[in-house]
């Protein structure tokens, strides 16, 4: 494979590779890396490959004439064009790219030259990317003094991917990024450093036991260091017995009291047919373990576990002409509804259920509610409470919101929703689907 550098700066990419892995690769001859300097490609006396921009403003921008013959002579075999099938990717490393990541650098080592464009200055003129690039790269959102470090940095990562330059390919399989986790823990000798110890299932010569604990590790560090890397993973049936989805402990109570009025007064609002069969529906359909209705009203709960129940008679079924209630219809929706006289007697139950209290969350259309509970975006609440054992309450206010003052069992708030208007005030059918499909939808990925 064949890397060629379009550089003004030559001298800061060959020390770079001349050790390490890399290094040999090029020695060995199963890489080629190579420098073309824009400078070579001026006409006046100067050289110069930068002028003042357009419109003003401070520093210089490359000029495009040098830049575009640079990467115009990257294409070239000796004298003549390369074959269409070996036409270089052209890469221009800039802040404003798109990030590089360990999937775009498997795509990346498919192609048999890359050419990597670094910028200087305050960037390149426009009309070379136009004309003369197919690719923009960001190895991480800061600002260098130049693209070559840029270009250092997806050498060494692609190079590493192509056949014959790591010694034991089936590491590559086991790194981080490589199925979009992180890597887990590795040990080596001493067994004992100080009070800390390698863990025991290491030394175990168990290699199914090491595999899981090893993949149990990975998931739960890509959950804690990196919750938007956590947010795209897609567990499979086995991660699903290392690490339960948290949704599966997940309880949601739409409370009717306490909540507040328009005025801030505090009320009691009444339970709807439409709350009990949508937020029910949507209880089922992301997979979460109950939802609870509170209200301290004796005919408001009776009203809802009456609706309920008419999806749940085989009788009022067969009369309905409908199928037996299964757990994908809306039947085994309704079957999730649950009643309860207030968000008290909804934790005491979980609490029985699971032999701990639940990790109780509120959610809010106002960002000043519940200012003592830490404040957290649906990432960041999902790749917490994945590693707590503790099962998950989220509370739905009715009204206009839940009486903060009088639910101090709340330790998390989720960020309010917001739309591109000022007002904001989505009911809450609609706002517990949005909440849900953050939490517990499936993200696609880059």
């Amino acid at each position: 494979m064949k890397f060629t550098v379009v550089t003004i700066l030559p001298e800061l990419i060959e020390p770079s590779l001349v050790a390490g892995v890399v290094g040999r690769a090029r020695e060995a001859g199963t890489i080629v890396v190579e420098t073309i300097n824009p400078r070579d490609f001026t006409t006046d006396r100067h050289r110069s490959v930068d002028d003042t921009p357009y419109g003003g403003g401070p520093g210089m921008v490359m000029k495009p004439e040098p830049l575009i013959a640079a990467i115009a002579a990257a294409g070239l075999n000796g004298a003549s064009p390369v074959p269409p099938e070996e036409i270089p990717h052209r890469i221009l490393l800039t802040p404003a790219g798109k990030p590089l990541t360990q999937a775009r650098v498997r795509e990346l080592v498919k192609r048999p030259h890359l050419v990597l464009v670094c910028g200087r200055y305050e960037g390149i003129d426009e009309r070379v990317i136009e004309e003369a690039i197919d690719e923009e790269l960001s190895i991480g959102d800061y600002v260098l003094s130049g693209g070559e470090l840029g270009a250092l940095v997806v050498i060494d990562a692609v190079a590493r991917l192509v056949p014959g330059v790591l010694g034991e390919a089936t590491s590559i399989d086991e790194e981080s990024h490589s199925a979009g986790l992180l890597e887990y823990p590795q040990y080596t000798r001493p067994q004992k450093l100080g009070t800390r110890e390698v863990p025991s299932v290491l030394m175990s010569g168990n290699h199914a036991a090491i595999a899981a604990w090893r993949r149990q590790q990975a998931i739960e560090r890509t959950a804690r260091r990196r919750p938007d890397l956590f947010a795209r993973f897609v567990p499979t049936k086995a991660d699903r017995k290392l690490v339960a989805p948290l949704s599966t402990r997940t309880h949601v109570a739409l409370v009717h009291h306490p909540v507040v009025d328009r005025t801030g007064k505090v009320v009691t609002t009444s339970v709807t047919n439409f709350d009990i069969h949508d937020l029910a529906r949507s209880t089922l359909t992301y997979g979460l373990a109950a939802y609870h209705i509170v209200t301290p009203v004796t005919s408001q709960r009776e009203k809802a576990e009456h609706i309920a129940s008419l999806w749940l008679d085989p009788a009022s079924q067969e009369q309905a002409a409908r199928k037996p209630p299964v757990s994908g219809s809306r039947a085994g929706a309704l079957a999730l509804v649950r009643t309860a006289d207030s968000i008290e007697t909804v934790l005491a139950e979980i609490t029985a259920e699971y032999g701990r209290p639940p990790l109780v969350v509120a959610t809010s259309a106002r960002g000043e509610s519940f200012p003592d509970a830490a404040r957290r975006t649906p990432i960041e609440l999902v790749a917490e409470a994945t590693l707590e054992p503790a099962p998950l309450l989220i509370l739905l206010g009715t009204g206009w919101g839940l009486a903060d003052a009088l639910i101090p069992s709340v330790s998390r708030v989720l960020a309010p929703i917001e739309g591109g208007s000022d007002w904001n005030h989505l009911s809450v059918r609609s706002a517990a689907a949005v909440i849900f499909d953050r939490l517990f939808g499936r993200v696609p990925g880059p």
